[in-house]
């Protein structure tokens, strides 16, 4: 009874078609319309575009030539222009267009559609460039499938779910009277935002003020011609240790879900205001506004109190009541989130100029880009997930695979190879979901417990105490048989004679 129960049990995988994922690459198709006053010109840069992209690893680009017409020809402003191609063309998620307008300053200029405006006299090479390093991102997805580990990425692959975590920092508040609705500003500016990228990872935001919690940091003092006579130097190479002071008490719950802490710091007005200096002993302030990011903790924030609230405790009048800035620190917060959560696309091109973002939601083609970015990510994941894990099963006999993990990995590996051919059939959103519910169920296939079930009874201690239990009772049964042995040769013998 005890062998059959600690039997291990494993359901029938597809161990010979999951080890060969690797061998099939991950393509993606796109579709790039190209709009010129003169047809002629459209074909020309659509023929040298199929040219650079004929041999792409990665991409199967169709360039598509956008006709002309009587309403486009009569536009009189880029966003007029723009707005009618739109119309006129509709694109899939994914897609891209780029529109000729011969006044345009710069080469090119990225704007918050899927579109991009470029001058007349822009080069195929130019725009080959734009698609490679920002919109399709080929540096970064070359990272990502990459088997050199030295050049590879550390990011690990967008998780399912993210706790968005808001805290204000008053380590004196009897001091510093500073007033802020910041549930409210979360609700305003964070959580609109966080929705329209719920695509791929879901988020909960919270906020809380946490109060006599100071950063740990040597200050310097700073002369200056202010008002106040002096400001405070924080220096970058402190900012590591600044926050692992201040990490343990930022947690208000404990949560299974990765969290990224948003952290608005309100210095009291005896080491206000508080700037942050690099080695070189220069200020990093930009735009009146000192924060950083560390990925992919979080980001952090110094409100500096109003001069008039410090003149006054430096007068050692009353506490003065101020309101925090919102729109100021929720527009660095969402900076912020831009990039901790590797949405934007830092790269700089010579000639090539991006529109600010006027709106709450994210640029679609960058948006879009990191869509297509973590679909591949998570194909990337969930394929060496369960490739390792197969090959981990092949290693040692005694782990067990119940129904359960069993159709986890099955439907991971469906999910991986329906997401390919989404990919290859121009898909992205589909191919997004499909990315995401596979790298989700390799990862609880992989750490399920119940693999773990049978690894305390692996044969060579079932053998251990078998041997010692039946090995005493084995030496008389087989010292009855010798005996029986020897008495039937004695008999046969006697017979024969």
């Amino acid at each position: 009874m005890w062998w059959k129960t600690t039997t291990v049990y494993r359901v029938s995988l597809p161990s010979s078609d999951i080890l060969r994922l690797s061998e099939q690459p991950i393509r993606a198709a796109v579709q790039v319309g190209i709009y010129t006053q003169q047809p002629s010109r459209a074909q020309l840069l659509i023929s040298e575009l199929e040219s650079a992209f004929k041999d792409s690893e990665f991409w199967t680009v169709e360039f598509k030539l956008l006709a002309n017409f009587v309403k486009a020809s009569q536009a009189h402003t880029p966003d007029a222009l723009e707005k009618l191609l739109l119309e006129a063309y509709p694109q899939s998620v994914g897609d891209f267009m780029f529109i000729e307008w011969p006044k345009l300053e710069d080469e090119l200029l990225l704007t918050t559609e899927r579109s991009a405006l470029m001058r007349s006299d822009v080069s195929s090479s130019k725009l080959s460039q734009l698609l490679h390093s920002k919109i399709l991102q080929t540096y970064r997805i070359n990272q990502i499938l990459t088997t050199d580990e030295r050049l590879g990425v550390k990011s690990e692959a967008p998780q399912p779910a993210y706790d968005v975590i808001v805290s204000v920092l008053n380590p004196k508040p009897r001091l510093t009277h500073a007033q802020w609705n910041v549930a409210l500003a979360a609700q305003t500016y964070i959580e609109p935002f966080l929705a329209q990228i719920s695509d791929i990872s879901s988020y909960t935001v919270r906020t809380q003020w946490k109060y006599r919690v100071s950063i740990e940091a040597d200050l310097k003092q700073v002369r200056d011609q202010s008002k106040l006579g002096r400001h405070y130097a924080l220096q970058e190479s402190a900012l590591p240790h600044l926050l692992t002071s201040i990490a343990q008490n930022l947690s208000g719950s404990i949560t299974d879900k990765p969290v990224i802490n948003l952290v608005v710091y309100i210095p009291p007005c005896s080491s206000a205001p508080l700037h942050i200096y690099n080695n070189a002993n220069e200020m990093l302030t930009r735009n009146g506004v000192d924060a950083f990011i560390s990925p992919p903790w979080g980001g952090f924030i110094i409100a500096n109190p109003p001069e008039h609230v410090c003149l006054a405790h430096l007068n050692d009048e009353p506490p003065q009541t101020y309101y925090v800035n919102t729109n100021d620190n929720m527009q660095v917060m969402l900076d912020q989130l831009h990039k901790l959560l590797d949405i934007s696309s830092e790269v700089q091109i010579a000639g090539v100029k991006t529109v600010d973002i006027e709106q709450l939601a994210p640029r679609r083609w960058e948006y879009e880009s990191y869509m297509r970015r973590s679909a591949i990510r998570h194909i990337a994941t969930a394929s060496s997930t369960l490739e390792s894990l197969i090959k981990l099963l092949d290693q040692i006999s005694y782990i067990v695979i119940d129904d359960k993990v069993g159709t986890a990995i099955t439907n991971s590996y469906g999910d991986i190879l329906a997401a390919k051919v989404a990919l290859l059939e121009h898909r992205l959103l589909d191919a997004s979901a499909l990315a995401k519910r596979a790298f989700v169920a390799s990862e609880r296939g992989f750490f399920d417990a119940s693999l773990l079930a049978q690894l305390y009874f692996p044969d060579e201690q079932k053998y251990a105490i078998y041997i010692p239990l039946f090995l005493p009772v084995m030496v008389p049964v087989l010292s009855s048989f010798n005996m029986l042995r020897k008495l039937l040769q004695r008999r046969r013998k006697e017979k024969q004679q």
